[in-house]
């Protein structure tokens, strides 16, 4: 009986696990023993050792792509975050016409990337004149009229604005079902006690959803490290390298440039880099919880 006990559990998980190896795992694993290979995908395999591990050193435009990368994920967290939540207070705070703000907000998640990329490419264009520079015109700023997708410094802001305007839904709803799951008993509490609006956000409901906030820092993270769609489909990555991410380069190496082993090396240097970012945010999560 009791051995029954303890293979029950581990039969339920089966299913999970076993995707889980051959989706993630495995593909790990094969990226990992071709990166210790030079290969065109054709040919022979030639094994160069650690030498494409190396390389990124000495690599300018994967050096670029790895600062890209930190920028985008750092600005497009807090992005998110501070939409989502704003969203989910609103709808929070609303009573009239709550669903249909919903949808409408929640409309660029089911988009696909292609179209949204293609929306703001028109949206921004110089030549043909997009709406921004057509409403700049409109408004006396000639001055300000720009090819923004052209522009080295405005690129890695702008794709990392418009990819955090695709997800950042995602977040909202989250934070607003963790917002309805709080008691009203506590609110109406608070109420009682003398608490006024802002004051139940501040100490009583942020508080309340302090794990759903954590969880979603740690999901936020781990996907922008990994952002690809937006970025490629809306720039390639230019003017230059100017908003290069290391996704993008990985992709452009292994099947643009057919260097598969280098190409593997930089998808390694990936999956090492979210292990070690979520890791430590888990770390100092777990701290300010414990100091909490």
């Amino acid at each position: 009986m009791t051995s029954n006990k303890r293979i029950e559990p581990w039969l339920f998980v089966l299913p999970a696990l076993l995707v889980f190896l051959f989706t993630v795992i495995v593909p790990i694993i094969w990226s990992f023993t071709y990166s210790l290979y030079e290969w065109n995908g054709i040919g022979d395999k030639r094994f160069i050792g650690i030498d494409n591990y190396t390389r990124m050193l000495t690599d300018n435009v994967f050096i670029t792509s790895f600062k890209n990368n930190l920028i985008f994920t750092g600005l497009g967290t807090v992005v998110q975050i501070v939409i989502g939540m704003t969203m989910a207070v609103i709808l929070t705070s609303i009573t009239k016409f709550r669903n249909f703000i919903k949808v409408i907000y929640f409309i660029p998640c089911v988009i696909s990337s292609m179209a949204i990329s293609q929306i703001f490419s028109k949206m921004l264009s110089i030549n043909p004149e997009g709406v921004v520079n057509a409403t700049l015109g409109a408004v006396g700023l000639d001055s300000l009229k720009a090819a923004f997708l052209s522009d080295p410094n405005l690129t890695l802001i702008i794709v990392t604005l418009v990819d955090a305007y695709k997800f950042c839904a995602i977040y909202m709803v989250i934070y607003y079902a963790a917002f309805l799951a709080i008691s009203n008993d506590i609110i109406e509490a608070s109420v009682i006690d003398g608490c006024n609006w802002w004051q139940q956000y501040i100490y009583m409901r942020f508080p309340l959803i302090k794990g759903i906030f954590f969880i979603t820092v740690v999901m936020l993270v781990s996907g922008t490290l990994k952002g690809f769609d937006v970025p490629y489909i809306l720039t390639n990555g230019g003017p230059g390298a100017s908003s290069e991410l290391v996704s993008t380069y990985m992709y452009k190496v292994a099947f643009n440039s057919v260097n598969y082993g280098y190409g593997s090396a930089i998808a390694v240097f990936l999956v090492i880099e979210c292990l070690l970012i979520v890791t430590l945010i888990r770390k100092l999560i777990s701290k300010v919880d414990v100091e909490a």
